[in-house]
């Protein structure tokens, strides 16, 4: 890291002697944005700019402009790579244009990507009945009553009615 005795014009970083604060000039910008549209990680960026990972995070912080130097290096970065997947998916590569649509248009392997709501139908249908109940259901049916979806699978003798007891039901 570079010292305030030196002029800063030409140094990418100097530090504040009586707050040992680091301040990022121009060149120290230029690097930044250079590594960055290189693909170069953070830590290695601080290491070229003399200091640690950690004091790059508090310039970012604090000085907006090493926030956008990065930004415009990754950007940079992100339209050379998408370029190069673009071109090698129109040569055919079919790898190249999946991964594309994945990543640049929200396509995956399932599924739609939508986030419509979807309509769920549930069909309740009662249980299995046998022959002499299933004509008493009819029967039933054509009287005006309907039973209960209970009593419909319910063996019971002829002319019961649903509490159990004798009788007949009218509508």
């Amino acid at each position: 890291m570079n010292s305030d005795a030196e002029p800063s014009g030409n140094l990418p970083t100097t530090r504040d002697a009586k707050h040992g604060t680091v301040t990022i000039n121009a060149p120290g910008l230029a690097i930044i944005t250079d590594m960055a549209r290189n693909g170069h990680p953070i830590n290695g960026i601080a290491a070229a700019l003399g200091m640690s990972g950690r004091v790059l995070r508090e310039c970012r912080k604090r000085q907006p402009e090493v926030e956008e130097a990065l930004s415009e290096g990754l950007a940079g970065l992100e339209q050379e790579l998408v370029h190069s997947l673009l071109a090698a998916a129109r040569k055919g590569q079919i790898a190249a244009a999946m991964f594309l649509l994945k990543c640049r248009h929200g396509y995956r392997e399932t599924g739609q990507t939508d986030t419509a709501p979807k309509v769920a139908v549930q069909i309740n249908l009662p249980g299995a009945m046998d022959e002499r109940a299933y004509a008493r259901l009819i029967e039933e049916g054509e009287g005006g009553s309907c039973p209960s979806p209970r009593s419909a699978g319910r063996d019971s003798s002829p002319g019961e009615n649903e509490q159990g007891g004798r009788g007949h039901a009218h509508a």
